[in-house]
């Protein structure tokens, strides 16, 4: 079987499902769609790889590594409150995030992105997912590109072409 074709199919449906990504923020607040910058998104491959056991498989992965390596693994688990955030690491997020501004909210002013202002918000974002934790609502992503996968005609074809040939390949005397 030509894994390359499902390889290509499962690569887009992940990426799919990420797009369509409901994230909830706090206790009792409101669902938003968010796709915080698209890295995780671009960053997806469906890859062939031949495990201990000699059986070929195929691996998904995020920034050339897989998925529990990477923070893909809190938006496919989620986080449960109790624990705080790598602060460091939202930091380097906001740094990098062109999109995202810090409001004084005593003035309604925006203030520039300094590293005393970075430290600040980076401190409050760490205390609120040590606070409230992080969930995917409804489900998490690989969850969702599984019920697409299961639904895809392509795959369908795909896997029923080959069972039809493994089929005649079984019969002797053809």
């Amino acid at each position: 079987m030509d894994l390359t074709q499902v390889e290509t199919i499962i690569e887009e449906v992940v990426k799919k499902s990420l797009e369509a990504r409901v994230y909830q923020y706090g206790k009792g607040r409101g669902l938003t769609n968010r796709i915080a910058t698209g890295n995780l998104k671009n960053s997806i491959q469906a890859v062939t790889t031949t495990d201990k056991q000699g059986i070929t498989i195929i691996q998904l992965q995020a920034f050339g590594q897989p998925l529990n390596n990477t923070y893909a693994y809190w938006l496919i688990n989620g986080r449960k409150p109790g624990k705080w955030a790598n602060i460091g690491a939202i930091e380097d997020w906001i740094r990098n995030k062109k999109s995202f501004r810090i409001k004084d909210f005593k003035t309604g002013r925006f203030l520039p992105k300094t590293d005393k202002n970075i430290k600040s918000v980076a401190y409050v974002i760490a205390r609120s997912i040590g606070k409230f934790g992080f969930k995917s609502k409804p489900e998490n992503f690989i969850e969702v590109s599984i019920d697409m996968l299961m639904k895809n005609e392509r795959i369908i074809q795909i896997l029923g072409d080959q069972a039809f040939e493994d089929l005649l390949n079984a019969i002797e005397g053809i």
